[in-house]
């Protein structure tokens, strides 16, 4: 009984390893030598092997980045100014491509994940990967800059492949700063504002998005910022309003106002905040536009101290 049992354990065995080996045959029949190769997870503690395979290949999947890409500055210029052909242009910020090419658009596959994604990297990667080539002025300040501190990548604003704006910006350079900006979005719409919602100047007109020595003021300070448009404010007078030499943002609010000229408030308030009484009296021994003075609801301190931003004539501002 004991050899009986041992002889149909041997033969049951038998069948399994014929079966297993059809199979197997049957398997290779059907799924090339490539992909198997290509389907075989790397041992433990063993990376992905990558090699370049050039644009092309990605093109066979991803076409329509590749046209897109072409007619951005990115594509116009690898060629020209980073001396990068076309052909190596797809792999040059995505790493290589071959073991994402294998996988065939299988996310189970390990080499599927092998080629970087901007937007899917942190945000202090995903800059890290543009600063390797973008190295000029203009980004110098990134890593101190209010954006960068704020979690922002490079792709919140820019598109890589499908860029319609100038600098590869997603939507022009207003619009991107009004997603997140709102509330200089409602000062635009206020009556005294700056000509941005009118086309006229941007944002980066004042600001540097990637940070500077002055935080993202395009200048050393903001009088001068302001000056760069409003130069005949700046002087040097013989006579000078201290505002006008401190900080323009004592008087006036840059993103928009309910007030004439931009001004926090409106005259006289804005300018009794410094000049208290007493100072000038009237006739009857009271302060100057007090708070019961009809001029205090009517007039403007500018209607006699016209040169207020400093004058060679007169320490009264008075011409």
């Amino acid at each position: 009984m004991l050899i009986r049992r041992a002889h149909l354990v041997g033969i049951a065995a038998a069948l399994l390893a014929v079966t297993t080996q059809s199979a197997r045959a049957a398997d290779e029949k059907t799924v090339p030598a490539a992909a198997q190769e290509a389907k075989a997870p790397p041992a433990a503690g063993e990376a992905a092997k990558t090699e370049f395979v050039g644009s092309e290949t990605c093109m066979g999947c991803h076409a329509e980045y590749a046209e897109g890409f072409k007619k951005t500055a990115h594509g116009r210029k690898f060629p020209l100014i980073k001396n990068i052909p076309l052909d190596k242009a797809c792999e040059t910020c995505h790493g290589p491509g071959s073991a994402h090419a294998a996988a065939a658009g299988d996310r189970n596959d390990p080499g599927f994940a092998t080629i970087k994604h901007a937007s899917k990297l942190p945000p202090a990667d995903s800059a890290q990967l543009c600063l390797s080539c973008h190295k000029d002025n203009e980004v110098n300040y990134w890593g101190v800059s209010a954006h960068k501190q704020a979690g922002l990548s490079c792709v919140e604003c820019h598109s890589v492949h499908q860029a319609k704006e100038r600098k590869n910006l997603k939507v022009g350079t207003t619009e991107t700063c009004l997603k997140c900006h709102k509330e200089q979005k409602i000062g635009l719409n206020l009556p005294s504002h700056h000509p941005i919602r009118e086309g006229k100047i941007t944002c980066a007109g004042c600001h540097n998005p990637h940070g500077g020595a002055s935080g993202n003021l395009r200048a050393a300070t903001a009088e001068e910022l302001c000056f760069k448009c409003h130069a005949e404010k700046a002087g040097p007078f013989t006579y000078e309003h201290p505002p006008v030499v401190e900080d323009c943002s004592i008087c006036h609010t840059p993103h928009g106002s309910l007030t004439d000229k931009l001004l926090k408030q409106r005259m006289p308030s804005l300018c009794l905040n410094c000049h208290k009484w007493p100072h000038t009296e009237t006739a009857n021994g009271q302060p100057a536009f007090y708070r019961t003075n009809k001029f205090y609801e009517r007039g403007h301190c500018t209607n006699c101290h016209r040169e207020i931003h400093g004058s060679d004539r007169k320490k009264s501002f008075i011409p």
